[in-house]
């Protein structure tokens, strides 16, 4: 790979894809670590026609499986020295408490610890550019997030509220998000978020027809297309005048101020404290 670089989760459907063929158009190789390889091909097959200049690797990696990511991000670290780009934007909403491969609950582990796990290996290689973006794709969902779920984050002691549980991750995602920023800065990495939107996407359940009850007049009257909810998170990828803006959150095509917990610093420390705790052997 000669181009930039760029590594993108969540990129087989919804905003991921769209940006994906974004980001490969503006002369970005690609490393697109996928759930499903066979979207994921499919989606490469896709960007390849319309650009066909641009390298393309995809990888399996399951986001609920921390030894999944662990061994996608190394292999990502052993073959490219130097990353230009993370996008974080895999993510996972269950209507109801369901546990990761390895005991966590499923929207904690999908939408926070893979990234966390993937971004700590590739740190190194992002730290070689002198310039390297992450964007992390959280949600307005983060204002509704509470700042004490981190003490029982498989809902044993609450009852589990799928959209709170959701806010609970998209609010981690600023916390690190911002961490990130701060601690980063110094390396010439920059690291922000953003709210797409209210995005029609496959996040939503829809596989039994209760749920789609839910979710099929939701994308047909109240949400947005993916290409409308990929802007912002292309614009943080790839607007030059942001070169050097850290630690910010874009709501939409704009930017936003942050909610006073999500710039608590004591809340993004023991959500570190608490990851480093439950990804220990896959670091």
């Amino acid at each position: 790979m000669t181009n930039k670089l760029a590594v993108i989760t969540g990129a087989t459907s919804g905003i991921g894809a769209v940006c994906a063929s974004a980001i490969a158009a503006a002369g970005y190789d690609l490393i697109l670590p996928c759930r499903n390889v066979v979207k994921g091909d499919a989606i490469k097959s896709s960007i390849r026609a319309s650009h066909p200049d641009s390298n393309i690797e995809v990888l399996d990696c399951q986001f609920d499986s921390l030894a999944s990511v662990r061994d996608c991000a190394q292999a990502i670290a052993n073959r490219h020295q130097s990353i230009d780009l993370l996008i974080n934007n895999a993510g996972y909403a269950p209507l109801k408490v369901q546990l990761s491969s390895d005991g966590i609950e499923k929207s904690f582990a999908v939408n926070h610890l893979s990234h966390f796990v993937l971004t700590l290996h590739l740190i190194d290689a992002l730290k070689a550019n002198g310039g390297a973006r992450i964007v992390h794709t959280s949600s307005e969902a983060a204002y509704g997030g509470g700042t004490s779920f981190l003490d029982d984050l498989n809902y044993e002691n609450h009852k589990f509220k799928f959209f709170k549980a959701y806010s609970n991750t998209k609010l981690a995602n600023l916390w690190f998000s911002n961490k990130l920023a701060r601690d980063l800065e110094s390396d010439g990495i920059i690291s922000n978020a953003f709210h797409p939107g209210r995005v029609a996407t496959g996040i939503w359940p829809s596989k039994h027809w209760n749920q789609r009850l839910i979710t099929a007049p939701l994308k047909k009257f109240y949400l947005i297309s993916p290409e409308q909810g990929a802007k912002p998170m292309i614009d943080l990828a790839l607007n030059e005048s942001l070169a050097g803006k850290t630690g910010r959150f874009w709501f939409e095509m704009e930017e936003r101020e942050q909610p006073e917990k999500a710039l608590n610093e004591a809340c993004q420390a023991k959500l570190w404290k608490v990851s480093e705790r439950l990804c220990a052997e896959f670091l």
